[in-house]
């Protein structure tokens, strides 16, 4: 296995980790980003379904890496990341700032990771 592959499915098995705490504790993966109103039990569906959709982007992967090319989901991810981090500077002004900033911060680490492995696997390091 490549080192690019390698680093590769650490980041979907990552993801996989965060979306299981994601999707068993949606409220207190809310709060970070959306604050009190995760504690609704309509917006905790859509949170935990968030998590569903990380588990699902790092098991797609990590099972890419341990092929050897996990490119489509890594552009897939990042593509998903930039969405989160989109909507939540687009809707900055009804977030407290530390929540916006904190998961923008988030969000756009992880769009820049998926986004330095996917030039890793094209350079195939």
């Amino acid at each position: 296995m490549s080192i690019s592959n390698g680093l590769s499915a650490a980041y979907g098995l990552a993801r996989v980790g965060f979306g299981i705490f994601a999707a068993s504790s949606p409220k207190t993966v809310g709060r970070t980003w959306i604050g009190a109103d995760a504690d609704r039990p309509r917006v905790e569906v859509l949170l935990r379904a968030l998590g569903f959709r990380d588990i699902a982007l790092g098991a797609g992967i990590t099972e890419g890496a341990l092929r050897g090319n996990a490119t489509g989901w890594l552009a897939v991810a990042m593509l998903c990341d930039l969405g989160d981090m989109s909507a939540t500077l687009i809707g900055r002004k009804n977030l407290d700032q530390q929540e916006a900033i904190i998961t923008a911060a988030l969000t756009s680490g992880g769009a820049i990771a998926a986004a330095i492995l996917l030039l890793a696997e094209r350079s195939e390091i």
